[in-house]
């Protein structure tokens, strides 16, 4: 059975995330620090039996906890104890190295690891079976299709290769069972620092990890194979986190709440700032009034428009409270970059592939205003020079600007970071938003069912409350404008996509299947002052 990939609750999470690296060097912190690691695994193993019985549905039926040599395995045989003892049916198949089979069946050989010890507690029939076997044994295929819950132990997040020969056979049996599946830590198969699945993995209806989530829990694919996502404390603290490494978070409200836009008693509009979009030719308008309009609904002070002289007409019969200014050419939209109370500028949504949307976002940065690139501002740099040309002048601006490429406009722009061969495979969209950033000097929003938002000084965020229904043509266009007005009202550029990126999403999952543009725009000031309703005034 599958898991469905549903996220919920996110914002009761703690918010930062560990590679499977990162959770090692906590556990080698925690034995540092005289912290009794077996007592860990017991908590764990306690964990995973709450969670394997939340999947029970038969009365005290059969578990088969499918073990490895790890630590992974010594939570499955703590767990597989504790339900035998309250009265559960309970098999165990135990993977090894050949190396470490006849170990395993010596009792009188010494506990060397917390695992060991763990299985040397288990009373009840072990099934060992060495990684080199060619077939999985009938018995150990019959205790798969026999069980009423499966409790994948094998590997979790420490497995840095595809599983190969009986260990392949035997994820591939489980998941063809009927039997509800339990991942501890992660699925197995799926590596907890690339963040990906290179062969096969098991498809859980649930997960269980400790301490704190992985980035792999919430990227894709990892995110449709753990099912339901469960947290356990296990007696881990942020006594054991390093505070020197670049945080990875969940995109959760908690996480920026406290740096939105705050409002004064006898403020004016010019206080909460002005969003200046550029508009596209006349086919080509909606996009930029959306980013306009969506700037102005999330507060921002003022809004105007900069329209081509062709589609003047159509933009004013769409306007009210956004302003609308004629500009035809570079010069003009040099002259409109001189007011000083223009403080945010968005490029890019309807604008043309062109040389003179180049110019424009070039001006734009040159003008030192916090900007947005969005859509065909991403898109118009033809080769390395070019693109090349924009990163110099990114990192010449004094504010960070946000890019905000979906996949396509993500290769295109850093394609170097993008081609293909056994190196991208190990790397997940959290490492390239990542290399993007720094490469960039800019906040990337890397768009997509898991978007990805990384800053150039490493921090970096996975939102996980968007639904499907979301991707609608001119989504992209309404986030610009949210972002763009969260700038200009004040909040750093990090923070403030990381805030748009979450109230968009929490906005088309209110909103429910199926939505338009046009609707996120009503529904995601809605969302705002759900959030903040206090936080809003001083």
């Amino acid at each position: 059975m599958a898991g469905n990939g549903n996220v919920t609750d996110t914002g009761s999470w703690p918010a930062r995330l560990l590679s499977a690296d990162q959770m090692q060097a906590v556990d080698a912190r925690a034995a540092a620090q005289g912290l009794d690691t077996y007592a860990l695994m017991t908590a764990a193993g306690e964990a995973v039996r709450a969670a394997t019985i939340d999947l029970m549905v038969a009365d005290k039926g059969c578990v088969l906890v499918v073990a490895g040599p790890g630590n992974n395995g010594g939570d499955g045989a703590v767990a597989a104890r504790a339900l035998r003892e309250q009265g559960y049916r309970v098999q165990v198949l135990r993977f090894l190295p050949r190396s470490l089979m006849d170990r395993a069946a010596d009792e009188s050989a010494a506990m060397d690891t917390d695992a060991e010890r763990a299985f040397a507690e288990w009373e009840g029939d072990v099934h060992d079976i060495a990684f080199d076997t060619c077939e999985l044994p009938a018995k150990s295929a019959a205790l798969i299709a026999q069980a009423d819950v499966i409790v994948d132990a094998l590997f979790g997040a420490g497995l840095s290769r595809p599983p190969e020969g009986v260990l392949k056979t035997v994820i591939e049996q489980i998941n063809g069972a009927e039997a509800p599946v339990l991942a501890v830590d992660v699925p197995s198969g799926l590596d907890g620092n690339t963040h990906t699945a290179a062969g096969a993995c098991i498809q859980a209806d649930a997960t269980v990890t400790f301490f704190l989530f992985k980035p792999a829990h919430f990227l894709y694919p990892g995110r449709a194979l753990c099912g339901r996502k469960k947290l356990a404390q296990i007696g881990l603290s942020e006594a054991q986190l390093d505070p020197r490494e670049a945080v990875c978070q969940l995109n959760a409200s908690s996480t920026f709440v406290s740096s939105l836009p705050r409002l004064s008693r006898d403020g004016h509009k010019f206080d909460r700032g002005h969003v200046l979009v550029r508009s596209g030719p006349m086919p080509s308008t909606g996009a930029a009034r959306l980013s306009a309009h969506a700037a102005l609904f999330c507060g921002a002070g003022l809004v105007t428009l900069a329209s081509q002289g062709d589609a003047l007409m159509v933009n004013a019969s769409h306007l009210t409270a956004v302003m609308l200014k004629r500009c035809d050419t570079a010069l003009q939209w040099s002259e409109l970059l001189q007011d000083q109370r223009i403080n945010c500028v968005v490029v890019g949504p309807g604008n043309g592939v062109d040389e003179q949307t180049r110019e424009s976002v070039l001006a734009a940065l040159k003008a030192d205003r916090h900007c947005v690139l969005d859509a065909d501002a991403l898109s118009c740099w033809e080769d390395a020079e070019q693109r090349e040309q924009l990163f110099d002048q990114l990192r010449q601006t004094p504010h960070s600007a946000v890019l905000t490429p979906h996949g396509g406009e993500f290769q295109r722009l850093f394609a170097e970071l993008s081609e293909s061969g056994e190196e991208k495979a190990s790397r997940s969209r959290l490492h390239l938003a990542r290399e993007a950033a720094e490469r960039s000097s800019a906040v990337v929003v890397f768009k997509g069912a898991d978007t990805v938002i990384a800053a150039p000084d490493g921090r970096a965020a996975i939102n996980a409350n968007a639904p499907p229904w979301l991707a609608t043509a001119g989504a992209g266009d309404v986030l610009a404008g949210i972002i763009a007005s969260l700038l200009a009202q004040g909040m750093p550029a990090f923070e403030a996509a990381c805030a748009a990126v979450w109230l968009h999403g929490q906005a088309a999952t209110d909103l429910q299947y199926p939505i338009s543009a046009e609707q996120l725009l009503t529904q995601v000031p809605d969302v705002l002052r759900r959030l903040s309703p206090v936080n809003r005034q001083s």
